[in-house]
């Protein structure tokens, strides 16, 4: 069978542990139909080794970051697994990372009929008073940037994860950008006069601050609360102290009008004190899929104790799944002017 595809859904989400009091996310259904309807996904802070990471059917041959075991406790922190659905894994080249705090990859633009290659970086950047942290030798926004600089030169860029970084409603961008006034290099290009990006998290701090300068010096545009599906800038993390945005998906200003939405999923505190984000990316890329597996529904339902608390879960993937369709549907009426 052959198909076109037409989007791209690219999703991160922070775990917060693959084992939380005895549970494994990795074994609950709801969990993992989450991630399935994903293209490209990224999970963070797993906590897992090799051999107990998630293995899905149709995203075969994923990679898995793993941090070292900390002395003297011996548990896993950290962690970045990539997936990747099988029928795209062709056009998807995975490349060479110097940490296990992220990694980048390729998206051939032959293959996904983009204009130019497209380098995605899925990050984890730990709190800056973390054990972990505070004994790195070097600092990882930076490696990113100088990362973002030599893939540049042959594409577009996409940066996506928890990078504990908090930026409120500051700009991202050079306002009022001009050539007209002052002599500049003949590469220069302006930045465009975007709508104001908002968030519904007030505060800033130093990691945001670095982010704002790399999304300046990179001409790269946060999506969260500038895109269709998210023009609020929802929260991204719940805890005991408050909420906040630190998990981001930024990308070239150039691909900004090839972004059909960027969501916040609900908030399921069963599974992780940060919410899955995901997007949708426009592509052109023909599909071929030897057989096509449809799901069928079951005869009947077996109502038991654990049933209330995974038709409330359900319910709010359900409910993410169609605003996401509904939000697809205005885009196609109504393309957002950026």
């Amino acid at each position: 069978m052959i198909y076109t595809k037409k989007n791209l859904k690219i999703s991160t989400w922070n775990i917060n542990g693959y084992i939380s009091k005895g549970f494994n996310k990795f074994e609950d259904d709801i969990f993992v139909d989450n991630l399935l309807q994903q293209d490209i996904f990224c999970l963070q802070e797993t906590h897992c080794d090799l051999d107990n990471c998630l293995e899905l059917p149709n995203f075969q041959r994923p990679v898995h970051l793993i941090r070292p075991r900390t002395k003297p406790s011996g548990k896993r922190h950290g962690g970045l697994s990539v997936y990747i659905l099988n029928t795209i894994r062709p056009g998807v080249k995975f490349l060479e990372h110097a940490t296990n705090d992220f990694i980048w990859l390729k998206l051939d633009r032959t293959f996904f009929g983009f204009q130019e290659d497209l380098y995605i970086c899925f990050v984890y950047n730990p709190p800056e008073n973390s054990s972990y942290y505070r004994k790195l030798n070097y600092n990882i926004l930076e490696m990113i940037e100088n990362d973002i600089v030599k893939y540049s030169q042959s594409g577009k860029i996409m940066i996506a994860g928890d990078l504990n970084a908090r930026t409120a409603c500051e700009i991202d961008h050079i306002q009022m950008d001009s050539d007209k006034h002052i002599p500049l290099f003949d590469n220069y290009k302006c930045d465009s006069s975007l709508i104001q990006r908002k968030s519904k998290d007030s505060s800033i701090n130093t990691r945001g601050r670095q982010l704002l300068s790399l999304c300046i010096s990179s001409s790269l545009r946060i999506l969260n609360g500038r895109t269709m599906g998210d023009l609020m800038g929802a929260h991204t993390c719940f805890q005991p102290l408050g909420s906040s945005v630190v998990d981001y998906f930024l990308a070239s200003e150039e691909l900004l009008p090839n972004f059909t939405y960027f969501h916040t999923h609900n908030f399921l505190p069963d599974f992780s004190d940060h919410c899955q984000i995901s997007c949708m990316l426009k592509c052109n890329t023909k599909i071929y899929e030897r057989n096509l597996n449809l799901a069928l529904m079951p005869d009947k339902y077996i109502w038991d104790d654990n049933s209330v608390s995974a038709f409330q879960m359900k319910s709010k993937i359900l409910l993410d799944s169609i605003k996401i369709k509904f939000m697809t549907k205005i885009q196609l009426i109504m393309p957002q002017k950026i």
